[in-house]
């Protein structure tokens, strides 16, 4: 089922429906055509290279992630960054929680950079079933098919673990294209998690972090920052 149908399906009890794009349109995912998969790997990497240097975490986001850490009852043994490019916010929350890291690109330019590890986060690899306290991603809006990177993910959460997604406004579909192929509305989220967490995770919490950007980041004001909290069930 197209992911449009699965928002009109969880929304019609409220009334509201995803409309042709006359206004803001409330979700994308990009289709890559016969290129498929290796297309979008192909792109991916591409842009990964092109933009090496640029950061898009905030210290102001990943300051309200780890109070939220320090809050909680997890056992803060190893953290997880999907989709981390240069491995920056990896190094901050080594530093800031005093715990291990491990940071993924789909890029071999990951390979040489300090914990950082070439891996399509899509996939499932076995070694690190159940062995992550948390994971921190900015990228979800890069995944050629969300739902089966964020399974993959639940999976790799210890007991009691949690996924933090960032999310703002240029994480949705009005800025969503061939490079960032997955564009879904912040009020949509939680309704995306439903459906695709159903019997296996479940939307937990939902963190405000602000405004404020890094003057690291790509864009000088990113808006309004949402971290949604995922738990497995």
């Amino acid at each position: 089922m197209k992911l449009a149908q699965l928002i009109n399906r969880a929304v019609a009890p409220f009334g509201l429906m995803i409309v042709p794009k006359r206004t803001e349109p409330l979700l994308y995912q990009h289709e890559y055509g016969s290129g498929g998969y290796n297309e979008y790997k192909r792109i991916q990497i591409r842009h990964n290279k092109r933009k090496l240097d640029a950061v898009w975490a905030d210290e102001e986001t990943l300051e309200c992630i780890a109070r939220y850490l320090e809050d909680s009852p997890i056992n803060l043994s190893q953290g997880l960054c999907h989709g981390a490019r240069n491995g920056w916010e990896v190094t901050w929350f080594k530093k800031r929680l005093g715990c291990q890291m491990i940071g993924t690109d789909i890029s071999d330019t990951a390979n040489g950079l300090e914990d950082m590890v070439q891996h399509d986060f899509h996939d499932v690899k076995p070694d690190w079933i159940g062995k992550f306290s948390f994971i921190y991603t900015n990228s979800l809006d890069q995944a050629f098919a969300p739902d089966r990177a964020l399974s993959a993910w639940a999976d790799q959460l210890s007991p009691g673990g949690a996924i933090f997604i960032e999310h703002t406004m240029y994480h949705s579909a009005s800025h969503a294209s061939e490079m960032d192929p997955f564009g879904a509305h912040p009020m949509v989220m939680p309704y995306l998690l439903f459906e695709w967490g159903r019997g296996k995770y479940a939307l937990a919490d939902i963190l405000k972090a602000g405004g404020q950007s890094n003057r690291r980041a790509v864009v000088e004001d990113k808006g309004q920052v949402w971290v949604f909290v995922v738990k497995k069930i």
